[in-house]
């Protein structure tokens, strides 16, 4: 099929359709919705009634530690009791030295900031000491606006409680109604069977396979040790990414002539996941004749469906560098330091401008610089957008309920029921995939911000007004920060993410044997450069001179397309591969990586020995055609 009629084919859903699929309706999602809206509407109840400070953030905290299964809850609920317990202990002490001192009080935000923002990016326990950090700043900046030392300890103290009760109620509620790590791996994968068969009977997968890749990885790092019937165990996983993998080798005169027998192939598997396994689990052979992608697409189900009838077969673990308390390059990586010092800038630049314009009310445009800061421009960018676009959507209904609805409420009862609602909105939202879940929480955030303005029903527009501008005033800072100091670019981790690919292909050559570990781990990395490559759309003219987006794109379709004949090529334990050509393109892959590291031209593919196999030639054209794409990416920088 031509390039151009292929683009189109793949990409004809655009935003609309990307934004319904990402709101679509999925097994589980109104429970886990449910429980957001529920923690809310209680936490905010108790706020009220015992006059809590600050119930905005509280109700907030429900957002930030709410995450789609249990064990991820419980870990982040206890991670941030142990940041904010280290930030009340450093922000008494600290108060102590420098309450009074603003000289000494300004170098200190700095410092902490400094120091919080690059221990994330170095250090194991980063996102504790990054929490921490943020909290100590945070208290902070209100010293000028509170009257006495006394008040600033008691607001202090409240932290804790303020933090504690909000994450007490989401525990309870998600350990005697959360999913299981178990539950969410079989719920999804049985999703990701369904969509991709019915994908495959119309005889389009394309964007789907991006997708469905992504989610797969997600699942594979949430570990579980149960297995039995009814599991879906990490070798199903990784039985099943490969052959997501695979499926971009095929041709669309492939999927639509043997897209009807792959997708009842697909259903089997997805109906026997509930069932105990049968005692026969022989091979079906789903497809035995066909040469090239067709056969290895049907043995690849086979393997599939083995695997979840076998769900007590361990996987082989992809290959990973041991976890270390501190990266490597914690002291010799640059970008490290500049990420860190360029977050510190954005946020006492802001500090000073709300501080010399005497409108404390946009101390929201510290959160922001906090919680947008990201490692490249791209990412930086892609969450002010959302965090703008929920900014805006929540202080409109903020500003339409403080109008319109809270002048009719009498009683802390209809206030919760608006705060439940609400609530649910934005948990729909933020429920979704990391491309736009974070719009969720802040239309929440804004809402909150708006709505909960203290003990008696909201009437003041202007605090809403403050908060908004704060956290508009925040993004633009922090987006004209990154973009002039160092700028890093999200084409730099796809550059990055490619060379690791190919390393990983040239694993996979060397040893088609242990292939499985090896095809999980060159996956991953094709999803990352995925990833990045959505992040570096992002950027539009702020970064000059790097890869472009459209380029880029087929440059990853071309990889996606090698790798998929890799795969194929090592299902078969390389047996349509002679030893010396697959040590040869290994070699290629090698080189190549090293060549996308440098930003270099990839160097030409190798030659097949005589009496190749078709396989063997699928391979190196493809290769041929990854060459070619780079060619044209790096002479367009």
């Amino acid at each position: 099929m031509p390039a151009r009629t292929e683009q189109a084919f793949r990409d004809s859903e655009g935003f609309l359709g990307w934004l319904a699929y990402e709101l679509a309706p999925r097994e589980g999602r109104a429970l886990a919705v449910g429980h957001i809206a529920l923690a809310c509407a209680v936490t905010v109840a108790i706020a009220m009634v015992f006059q809590i400070p600050e119930p905005t953030y509280m109700a907030y905290i429900v957002f930030l530690i709410s995450k789609d299964e249990r064990a991820s809850t419980v870990t982040s609920a206890i991670g941030g009791l142990a940041a904010v317990t280290v930030a009340i202990v450093a922000t008494l002490g600290l108060s102590m030295v420098d309450l009074s001192e603003p000289a000494m009080r300004l170098p200190a935000m700095a410092a902490i900031t400094f120091l919080a923002m690059y221990s994330v990016r170095v250090f194991a326990l980063g996102p504790i000491t990054y929490l921490a950090g943020f909290v100590i700043v945070l208290l902070q900046s209100v010293v000028d606006d509170l009257p006495s030392p006394e008040r600033l300890t008691r607001l202090t103290l409240w932290v804790w409680v303020m933090l504690f009760i909000p994450i007490a109620i989401t525990l309870v509620l998600n350990l005697v109604f959360g999913t299981s790590v178990e539950l969410l791996r079989r719920r999804e994968f049985k999703r990701i069977l369904s969509e991709l068969a019915r994908g495959l009977l119309a005889g389009r997968t394309g964007v789907q396979l991006e997708r469905f890749r992504e989610r797969v990885v997600e699942l594979l790092d949430k570990k579980t040790h149960a297995k039995g019937p009814g599991k879906v165990s990490s070798l199903a996983l990784q039985r099943l990414l490969s052959l997501l993998v695979m499926l971009e080798a095929a041709s669309i005169e492939e999927l639509v002539s043997h897209g009807g027998v792959w997708a009842v192939a697909l259903e089997e598997v997805c109906s026997r996941i509930d069932r105990n396994p049968p005692k026969d689990v022989a091979p079906r052979g789903t497809n035995r004749v066909e040469p090239g992608a067709v056969r290895a697409i049907g043995s690849a189900i086979d393997e599939l469906r083995r695997a979840v009838e076998m769900p007590q077969i361990a996987a082989p673990e992809a290959k990973s560098g041991a976890r270390t308390l501190v990266v490597k390059d914690a002291t010799s990586n640059p970008a490290h330091w500049q990420f860190a010092l360029k977050t510190t800038f954005a946020v006492m630049i802001v500090y000073g401008l709300y501080t010399l314009l005497d409108w404390p009310g946009m101390r929201t445009s510290i959160v922001t610089c906090f919680f947008v800061a990201l490692g490249s421009l791209g990412e930086t960018v892609h969450k002010l957008t959302l965090r703008i676009s929920g900014a805006l959507i929540g202080g409109t209904l903020a500003g339409l309920c403080i109008v319109f609805v809270l002048p009719h409420c009498t009683d802390i009862g209809q206030l919760c029921l608006l705060i439940a609602l609400v609530s649910a909105a934005a948990g729909w939202v933020a429920t979704s995939s990391e491309q736009l879940a974070y719009a969720g929480l802040q239309i929440a955030f804004a809402f909150f911000l708006g709505v909960l303005q203290g003990y008696a029903p909201a009437t003041d527009l202007t605090v809403l007004r403050d908060r908004v501008a704060g956290i508009l005033l925040g993004n633009v800072v922090i987006t004209v920060v990154f973009s002039v100091l160092w700028p890093q670019s999200a084409a730099t981790r796809v550059r990055s993410a490619v060379g690791a690919l190919l390393r990983s292909l040239a694993a996979v050559l060397r040893a088609p044997l242990e292939s499985l570990a090896s095809n999980e781990q060159a996956a991953r990395e094709l999803v990352s450069a995925e990833h990045f490559r959505t992040l570096r759309g992002f950027e539009l003219q702020l970064m000059p001179r790097h890869l472009s987006v459209e380029r880029t794109v087929t440059l990853l379709r071309s990889l996606a397309r090698f790798e998929a004949w890799v795969f194929i090529s090592a299902r078969d334990h390389g047996a349509g591969h002679r030893p010396e050509d697959r040590r040869a393109l290994a070699d290629w892959a090698e080189s190549a990586a090293a060549a996308a590291d440098a930003g270099r031209a990839w160097p030409h593919e190798p030659a097949l020995t005589a009496g190749h196999s078709q396989t063997a030639e699928a391979v190196r054209g493809a290769a041929a055609r990854t060459r070619e794409a780079s060619q044209i990416v790096e002479e367009a920088v």
